[in-house]
């Protein structure tokens, strides 16, 4: 069977007087697309939807909203059209409600089109929510709702702009029996989704590198006009004495984004 990824599930449930809760077993592929199209282009993709429950079929509801990335990295979802990189009505998506039978799937079917004027990117997120049929709300006691997503990040081919700043650097160094901690804030003023990375470099008072720290390896995104958060430890304690951390970011615009701070280990 075809491997599927999960971006997310949200269960929620209200309990009627039972412990006992009820799962709907529904995957979708992909978790992600990418999509990049000239202005005034049109591309169409298609997400799977598995039911691979072995006893129920499945009611779903397909919809998108806006995408939203918090300064800690978390997710948020917004209505559609609360962003400024909102895909709006540039994405249709079909069939928006359809029952799956017991081991059957479906192909949700989008299309992103795009004014000759866009620029940048818009970014959203196409959700597949299901609910347990009534009969299981009797039997089981409880309502479950199951909401999956599949990140959908659209690229303006040649329109991208990149621009970035770090807008904040601390190092965390109180405790000598802990590691240092060291944390940097980036704004990306782009119009393009930014992935920043790179690494910080901890160098002792005779001039000598002890640490190299790699930030943000997994290429997490920022969102445009947004802040992001990117906290790394050294991985051993240092011993006493001064140091100073170097950081060095690139975020693919022209020039690296870098910063240094000061610290000492009591």
């Amino acid at each position: 069977m075809k491997r599927f990824g999960i971006l997310l599930i949200i269960f929620i449930i209200c309990c009627a007087g039972s412990a006992t809760s009820y799962a709907m077993k529904i995957n979708i592929d992909p978790a992600r697309a990418e999509v990049v199209l000239k202005p005034g282009e049109e591309k169409t993709g298609v997400v799977t939807v598995l039911n691979y429950d072995e006893e129920s079929p499945v009611h779903v509801r397909a919809y998108v909203q806006d995408l939203v990335y918090l300064p800690d990295g978390s997710n948020d979802f917004l209505p559609v059209g609360s962003t400024p990189w909102s895909l709006g009505d540039a994405v249709k998506i079909g069939p928006t409600e359809f029952d799956i039978p017991v081991g059957k799937q479906e192909q949700v079917r989008y299309v992103v089109s795009l004014s000759k004027e866009a620029k940048g990117g818009r970014y959203g997120v196409i959700f597949f929510e299901t609910a347990t049929p009534p009969s299981e709300f009797r039997r089981v006691g409880a309502t479950v709702n199951v909401r999956l997503g599949t990140i959908l990040l659209v690229t303006v081919e040649g329109t991208s702009v990149f621009k970035a700043k770090l807008t904040g650097m601390s190092v965390d160094a109180k405790d000598k029996d802990k590691a240092v901690e060291i944390s940097c804030m980036v704004y990306n003023d782009s119009n393009i989704l930014i992935r920043p990375s790179g690494t910080v470099k901890i160098i002792d008072e005779k001039k000598t590198e002890v640490a190299t720290i790699d930030v943000n390896k997994e290429k997490a995104g920022i969102l445009p006009q947004t802040n992001r958060k990117f906290s790394v430890k050294s991985k051993e304690k240092l011993p006493k004495g001064n140091y100073f951390a170097q950081l060095v970011l690139d975020y693919g615009g022209e020039a690296l984004l870098g910063a240094q701070s000061s610290f000492a280990i009591q």
